[in-house]
């Protein structure tokens, strides 16, 4: 639509010129013939030559003038006035240069023209410039080339009657030419409404009826017109009120406005130029300009193309925005993978050490094994040595594997709690059991402060919070060789039915470094402590307790003094039993100090509370009235668990198959069986279930699975299935014995 409309307005131009070029050709005819007679008349000598230039002259301004009125020469009049203008210019050159003594005069006819031609033509200033040198080139040339003096005049009334009769013919000219600038001026202004023929009807409907805006404007920003899309993008109510506003008034920041004129005057035109403006109905949108400046006379114009863009900007922000968005999401994948490549880098390490910390138990394991094997031992004091450190070797590489499950679990998301009532005393005791060997060993104290202000019975899980403190209570003695190690337990109620329960475990080792503290809870990483206590370790377990912790709803804290000891705090939320949701009172508080005897070798630990501290254990001459039934039908397994319990004082009886156990539970001889899940012929759910069936009050028997499966499925399974309790493979002995007399007491209570 733009190219139509530059094509009209340059149709306009090339007709205020055909009519002023047909004017001078005339004039140029006349002015030839003139000439032709004065310079015969007063250089006949030259005739010959004269007649030649001034007719050759003649001829082709007539030819000009004939071919303006083809379309040719209506399309293209410029070349035309170029050619015409050439003619007069060469003819009054060659004049000079043929007879010198008229150069002055000729120059004088020559400004006259071009004189008369700049007035009456709508000549843009570029061509002026090139006719002026062409001018100067042909006179300048005639003049170097003629060796003769240049001085004559002709007659003086010859002379001024020819001036006269050029500016005469300048004058009417420039009047001519006056009238049709402003004819074509008024046909710019009042485009829309021209109604000069059918054709220009339709320019202006095409115009109009436009889905693009165009518009033309003056320099300070008032309308000169406008199209039914330019009203319709600045929300004109009455289209013709448009013409009263100012295009400036819209734009809503001068700064663009300013950027806008200023590209116009660097480079004469603005492509797909953005600016915000404030709509007639206070509206503001996005807009996007493609406009030209030039100028007519003095007045300076703009005149282009607007498009409402508001949409489009709208898209491309939520675009960009979805792009930054991208842009984030794939900087936060890059760190996590930066992240997870760490993190592997780190696990190859740690997988490395855990290399070297299973191969160094396993291998005095199998070492001492293998010196007790060969009968390398001097006696049965160094006989029990080698055992003892074998039998230390391979608790260390079991806590290692434990603790690599763990973590393998808590990573993968598969870790799960137990919700099970359970006794906080209970688990103390037990916790204390496990690590009771590695107490006597030392030598060292270990004082336990068990607040009365936790209930009996809680709702948690059992298991991980005996794990917890089996950890702090291991890393305890492990960087602890002499002074004490303390227990402290108590209770904060946080709601109804609903407690906190915070433990501490103190130690009097060498305590840990400030800038080391930030270390202990990272994965796979194993603190170094102060010269000379370097201590082995896998480095999960402070890990795997802060994870449990944080599980349970809880934490786990650290303070730690070098040389005077470190102190390990946890604390989770647990829900309080049913029964003990009214307040339980405990008496007095259960503190008990257990240290080594200094005149037994043996070490043995001993309880200055023992009522308290042992509620859940029998004497040992009662545990030899209490009859245990082992299901086992692995017979290496079989033949260790049967010595061990009858070293601790049980009578004992095993079998190998699920069908056996049935049978022998319902004999009524025994008092708690100790049930394996993997049975040859059947597996353990399935015989307590059927132990569970039998018609008799033997069928209510307590039944403590013992399996090497470890999972909290696998737990569920066992106890779904009704079996009272869950003991995993491979069995602390002493843990064992405080499991089974908890069942047993409860059983001859029951009794």
């Amino acid at each position: 639509m733009t190219n139509k409309r530059e094509n009209k307005s340059q149709n306009f131009k090339n007709n205020l010129v055909l009519s002023p070029l047909r004017i001078i050709a005339q004039l140029a005819t006349i002015s030839a013939l003139i000439s032709l007679l004065f310079e015969v008349k007063f250089f006949y000598q030259y005739s010959e030559e004269v007649y030649i230039t001034r007719l050759a002259a003649a001829a082709l301004a007539f030819l000009v003038l004939f071919f303006s009125s083809l379309k040719i020469g209506e399309r293209h009049p410029i070349i035309l006035l170029y050619i015409l203008i050439f003619s007069i210019l060469a003819s009054n050159g060659i004049i000079a240069f043929l007879i010198p003594n008229t150069i002055v005069f000729n120059s004088l006819i020559i400004g006259l023209i071009l004189f008369t031609s700049v007035l009456i033509l709508n000549f843009e200033i570029k061509h002026q410039i090139v006719i002026v040198i062409l001018y100067n080139l042909l006179f300048a040339a005639a003049v170097i080339l003629n060796e003769e003096a240049f001085y004559f005049i002709p007659g003086r009334l010859e002379a001024y009657s020819f001036t006269i009769f050029l500016s005469v013919m300048a004058l009417v000219a420039s009047m001519l030419n006056i009238k049709s600038k402003l004819a074509f001026r008024e046909s710019k202004v009042s485009a829309p409404s021209i109604q000069d023929s059918p054709q220009e009807n339709i320019y202006k409907n095409i115009l109009d009826n436009s889905l693009e805006g165009i518009f033309r404007i003056k320099h300070d920003g008032s309308f000169i017109y406008y199209n039914d899309a330019v009203a319709k993008i600045f929300e004109i109510v009455n289209e013709n009120d448009l013409l009263q506003f100012n295009f400036v008034k819209f734009v809503v920041a001068d700064e663009e406005w300013k950027n806008l004129i200023s590209l116009l005057e660097k480079q004469g035109k603005v492509k797909n130029f953005r600016m915000r403006i404030k709509t007639a109905q206070e509206n503001e949108i996005n807009v996007k300009l493609s406009v030209k400046g030039f100028s007519e006379e003095t007045e300076k114009i703009i005149e282009g193309n607007i498009q409402d863009i508001t949409q489009q900007v709208k898209f491309e922000n939520e675009r960009k925005v979805l792009v930054e968005e991208l842009k984030k999401q794939k900087l936060e994948a890059t760190e996590s993978a930066n992240a997870a490549v760490e993190a592997s880098k780190i696990k190859t390490q740690f997988l490395a050490n855990m290399s070297h910390e299973i191969r160094t138990p396993m291998n005095s394991v199998l070492g001492f094994l293998t010196l007790i094997e060969n009968g390398l031992f001097e006696n049965s004091d160094e006989l029990k040595e080698f055992a003892g450190n074998a039998k230390m070797s391979a608790e260390s590489l079991l806590d290692i594997i434990n603790n690599i499950l763990d973590i393998s679990k808590i990573e993968a998301g598969k870790m799960e709690l137990d919700e099970s009532p359970f006794s906080i005393y209970d688990e103390i005791e037990k916790a204390v059991s496990i690590i009771s060997p590695s107490i006597k060993e030392k030598g060292i104290t270990l004082k336990q402060q068990i607040d009365k202000s936790i209930p009996h019975t809680v709702i948690g899980d059992a298991t991980r919070f005996r794990q917890i403190l089996v950890n702090l209570l291991g890393n305890a003695i492990k960087f602890t060789d002499e002074g004490t190690i303390e227990v402290f337990a108590r209770a904060t109620l946080i709601d109804e039915g609903l407690i906190n329960l915070e433990t501490a475990v103190t130690d009097s080792g060498p305590g840990i470094s400030p800038e080391k503290l930030s270390q202990l809870f990272k994965p796979y990483a194993r603190v170094k402590e102060i010269k000379g206590n370097q201590k082995q370790g896998a480095g999960l377990g402070l890990l795997i307790s802060k994870e449990f912790a944080n599980l349970m709803g809880g934490d786990i804290k650290v303070e730690s003094n070098v040389g005077i000891g470190s102190s390990f705090t946890f604390n989770i939320k647990l829900h309080v039993a049913a029964s003990e949701i009214e307040s339980v009172k405990i008496e007095k508080a259960v503190e008990e100090t257990k240290h080594a005897d200094e005149n037994s070798d043996a070490k043995e630990v001993v309880t200055e509370n023992e009522t308290t501290a042992n509620f859940a254990r029998l004497p040992r001459n009662l545990r030899r009235k209490k009859r245990l039934l082992l299901v086992e039908d692995n017979p290496i397994s079989q033949n260790v668990e049967l010595k061990l319990l009858r070293e601790v004082g049980y009578a004992v009886d095993a079998v190998s198959t699920g069908a056996d156990a049935i049978a022998a539970a319902n004999t009524g001889k025994f008092d708690l069986v100790l049930m394996d899940i993997e049975l040859s012929d059947m597996n353990g759910i399935t015989a307590t279930q059927k132990i569970r069936q039998l018609n008799n009050k033997f069928a209510n028997i307590p039944i403590i699975a013992v399996t090497a499966h470890s999972s909290m499925k696998d737990r569920e399974r066992c106890l779904a299935a009704g079996m009272d309790d869950y003991i995993s493979k491979p069995i602390n002995i002493n843990f064992l014995k405080m499991t089974i007399d908890q069942w047993l007491k409860l059983k001859s209570l029951e009794d």
